[in-house]
């Protein structure tokens, strides 16, 4: 729609002006100046005023009978928004408001021009002939767009174009029989931009958009979508704005695939459907302002988020976007947040559905409906230095097929905090208690109701020192901090002797006894305002496992001029090798080269068998040589199987008026026949400042 709402602006500048000619009288200033009973003779540089607009001309001629003015020789305008039009003939029929131009030429901002052998006003409306626009050189425009004519409606703001085509290099690339559009920027129900691509496996895909303006607050898409080799469908979205602080949108889909192509691609499914349905509110029954949350013990806000998708598979989500994007992860999760806070208490109501697309029905899925979360802020008791805070928190899990579970817990910490040595070293001691009540059902338990209780030591000392040098400034934050297991008993069992199908659905039990150990340190620039690096580093020690020390996890960032190292290691002294590394190079030059290297590796160890195998490095690179050329590339490479698992490559190429750009991309998409091989070759013209014209060429290979 902006890039329609622009067009029309450029058609009708010249409109806009001659309607402003009549809003105040006529001033008229020359060299030489004659008149007679009826006429007004002005040349040798005559000049005329309307309003905020002014009008050159060799000469002018006012007639006071039949109120025509009519101006000759070298006419240029300086009006609407700074546009400049130049003419070389133009009558100006006050009485009837009647306008006529002779090889009209408009120039406005944005270096955009406008070429029209007449151009006609009456009575609001407008007519203009033969148009070219373009916004490059005058002589030879690299493009331009051509109209035989087109009409305008001044009081409905709306454009109609005949016969417009677009030329590159004087070679047509778009034609279009007819064009109407608003050219005001209120939405008006219409067509949008079509959406045109071919793929291999899908043949030619049509997408037309249609618009429907509902009302200022709601407003409706219509995506009725044909692709040649496949299927027939689309899909609908209704957005709304309820109110000044929330939004929502309802989008639903159907696709059915010819018989043909589920067979040829050995896909599952021959319907695609869906419901998607998004929500957000930031305020929903409260009514005080931010001021009044941050003065006011008792005001207090809230707020909504509904995230929710219902889908028959995958390919619902792939449909609906451009061949470039995709629905990745098979498994949807719809949800349901609500908070109500103030400062001293916040609740919630949480709730999550999981929807898992490679599955013929989700009946063994455990659905969160809901959880109801309190939390009471931490406040001092007694004393300052004496704080708690308190959580209780009530969930339902449940499903059709399996056993299911309600569970309530109740979290209680106490923390007593004070200082030595004039502040520079401090110290917590913690206890936490915590209480669980368990509920099964669907299916038959020796115990079907059961409780746990337990409590936790802890105690920590830490410090947090800075130091100022010349060139920078250092700060360290070393911590070490203990936990004890406490106590802890189940009701009317101990964990361990509930069934099995109980335990997968929930977890208890005390931490070991443990030391961890903390240091964290930053370097600031001199003015504290640019962090030059950072290090964090931790370790626990098990003084009662036979090996005593975990992973030593260290996470470091170097700030260098325009380079930037980053090192994150998880080392398994144990087993004496790297568990996790993510290590990256980042450059981000003046000269306009931006690239960044990222190694990423973990692996499996004897005590976590199960783990994934990464092994990978991933490559992007922008490079701008000039203000007109610019180049981009990315690869990501799987060490371990030596395979490129997604690479691409484009260039662009920008002047004042047009730029260009192309791209060629690989990458991996997963359907419900298996993962599919995605090659796209993408070419976009983009015509300054209206947007571009762009495609797609798809090749698909099964995997």
């Amino acid at each position: 729609m902006d890039k329609i709402f622009k067009i029309a602006l450029i058609l009708v500048w010249a409109l806009f002006f001659v309607n402003s000619l009549y809003a105040s009288k006529l001033q008229v200033n020359a060299k030489t100046l004659n008149t007679s009973k009826n006429i007004v003779y002005a040349s040798d540089g005559a000049v005329i005023y309307y309003n905020d607009s002014v009008i050159k001309a060799d000469k002018a001629t006012f007639n006071r009978d039949t109120e025509l003015l009519v101006l000759d020789g070298n006419i240029e305008m300086i009006g609407y928004k700074g546009t400049k039009e130049y003419t070389d003939y133009m009558e100006i029929q006050t009485k009837s408001d009647e306008v006529k131009f002779e090889k009209l030429f408009m120039a406005g901002e944005n270096d955009i021009w406008l070429y029209s052998n007449d151009v006609n006003k009456s009575e609001g409306n407008y007519s203009l002939g033969q148009s070219i626009l373009s916004s490059c050189d005058i002589d030879n425009p690299l493009w331009k767009m051509s109209f035989n004519k087109s009409h305008y409606d001044s009081v409905d703001s709306y454009m109609k174009v005949y016969d417009a085509k677009i030329y590159f290099w004087d070679m047509p690339i778009l034609y279009t029989p007819y064009l109407a559009f608003s050219t005001n920027k209120e939405r008006s129900s219409g067509l949008l931009f079509p959406l045109l691509g071919y793929g291999s496996d899908e043949g030619i895909v049509y997408e037309q958009p249609i618009f429907w303006n509902i009302s200022p607050s709601v407003d409706m898409e219509f995506n009725p979508q044909i692709r040649a080799r496949r299927s027939v469908g689309g899909y609908a979205t209704l957005r709304f704005a309820d109110t000044n602080n929330s939004e929502g949108k309802l989008r639903v889909g159907y696709f059915k695939d010819r018989e043909i192509y589920q067979r040829r691609e050995g896909t599952t499914d021959l319907r695609h459907t869906g419901v998607e349905f998004f929500y957000s509110s930031s305020k929903v029954f409260a009514d005080v302002s931010s001021d009044e949350l941050n003065t006011t013990s008792t005001s207090f806000k809230d707020g909504l988020l509904v995230d929710t998708t219902y889908i028959s598979d995958i390919d619902y989500l792939y449909l609906q976007e451009r061949p470039i994007h995709f629905g990745s992860d098979p498994t949807r999760v719809s949800i349901l947040n609500y908070f109500i806070q103030n400062n001293d208490y916040y609740g919630g109501v949480y709730a999550k559905y999981f929807i898992d697309t490679r599955k013929e029905n989700d009946d063994e899925t455990l659905q969160q409906l809901p959880t109801i979360h309190l939390h009471k802020y931490l406040d001092r008791l007694i004393w300052n230095n004496l704080t708690y805070s308190a959580d209780f928190e009530v969930t339902n899990l449940t499903r059709k097929v399996g056993a299911t579970l309600q569970k309530a817990e109740f979290n209680l910490p106490l923390e007593y905090t004070t200082s030595f040595f004039n502040d520079h070293v401090h110290f917590s001691a913690r206890e936490k208690f915590y209480y669980s009540k368990y509920l099964f059902g669907n299916g038959t338990f020796e115990n079907d109701n059961y409780q746990y209780y337990s409590n936790v030591h802890e105690a920590e000392i830490f410090t947090d020192l800075t130091k100022k040098y010349e060139n920078y400034v250092h700060v360290i934050q070393p911590s070490l901090e203990y936990i004890k297991p406490g106590s802890e008993s189940g009701d009317p069992v101990a964990y361990e002797a509930l069934g099995s199908d109980q335990k997968e659905l929930f977890s208890v039990g005390l931490p070991e006894e443990q030391f961890r150990i903390g240091f964290k340190q930053y370097l600031y620039s001199a003015d504290k305002i640019k962090l030059k690096f950072f290090q964090r580093f931790s370790q626990i020690y098990y003084p009662n496992r036979a090996y005593k020390w975990s992973d030593i996890d260290n996470e470091m960032n170097y700030n260098w001029n325009e380079w930037t190292f980053y090192n994150h290691m998880k080392y398994a002294p144990e087993f004496s090798k790297i568990r996790e590394l993510t290590s990256s190079i980042r450059y981000k030059g003046r000269e306009g080269l931006m690239f960044q290297v990222e190694h990423g590796y973990q692996t499996a160890l004897e005590d976590s068998p199960d783990e994934e195998e990464i092994n990978d490095i991933n490559f992007d690179m922008r490079y701008m040589y000039n203000n007109t050329i610019g180049f981009n590339a990315g690869v990501s490479y799987d060490i371990e199987t030596q395979e490129k698992t997604q690479w691409q490559a484009g260039i662009s190429y920008s002047r004042d008026c047009w730029d260009i750009t192309t791209s060629y991309r690989q990458e991996f998409i997963p359907s419900s026949a298996g993962v599919k091989n995605k090659n796209t070759f993408y070419l976009q013209l983009n015509f300054k400042p209206f947007g571009g014209i762009g495609t797609n060429t798809l090749n698909d290979d099964q995997r």
